[in-house]
């Protein structure tokens, strides 16, 4: 049996042990430590090369287009407003003018909640989606290193030199685009509205 213990967030040491086999030894008599056999994983990479990464980035780029393009409308009205607000100024009562002021401004606020509230549901679907992938990704190593025979996996950022031949990078890539080409990509939900539909090249065939 494998065990693994990985960190969710930023990968700082994938470690894999093997347990051992037989029946438990005596207290008088701890278990030597076994030799360690090491794999060397660009965690990075690996994120940012696999499939799924790639339809990840995919999926938030398109999102934030679309969400793009709806605030380009409301903006484009707002300048019009704006531009109408101050032709009326010399023409309207000054407290007539002050009310339509204050109500544009708030306008304006409510349009700029809008658009952090959009980047903020977006972002957040991404951070799900490349957990997910990061669970996926330490499932295809800690598998990977079984094959092999590794005990210890360590990210290659944290490793100052190392044998090329201890390097996995490329094997865990292939086996994670084989098992996992994509991850589910929630639909960012933004407080107060109706979420969005998925973008043409989200949806499922």
């Amino acid at each position: 049996m494998i065990a693994r213990v990985r960190a969710r967030l930023g990968w700082a040491v994938l470690a894999v042990h093997l347990a051992f086999a037989g029946s438990a030894m005596a207290e008088s008599a701890p278990a030597k430590l076994p030799a360690v056999s090491v794999m060397v994983v660009d965690v990075q990479a690996a994120l940012q090369q696999s499939l799924a990464a790639k339809g990840i980035r995919a999926q938030r780029d398109q999102y934030l287009q679309t969400f793009q393009g709806e605030l380009d409308g409301n903006r484009a009205s707002l300048k019009e407003m704006e531009a109408d607000l101050v032709k009326q100024k010399s023409t309207m009562a000054p407290e007539a003018w002050q009310q339509k002021a204050r109500s544009f401004e708030q306008q304006v606020f409510e349009f700029n909640q809008r658009f952090q509230r959009n980047n903020q549901a977006v972002e957040k679907s991404f951070r799900t989606a490349m957990g997910a992938l990061s669970d996926a990704l330490a499932q295809v190593t800690e598998e990977l290193a079984g094959e092999m025979g590794a005990n210890l996996v360590l990210p290659k950022s944290q490793i100052f030199l190392h044998d090329p031949r201890m390097e996995m990078t490329q094997q865990v890539v292939e086996r994670l685009n084989k098992k996992y080409p994509s991850v589910p990509f929630p639909a960012p939900t933004i407080e107060g509205a109706t979420p969005p539909k998925s973008p043409p090249s989200a949806k499922k065939k």
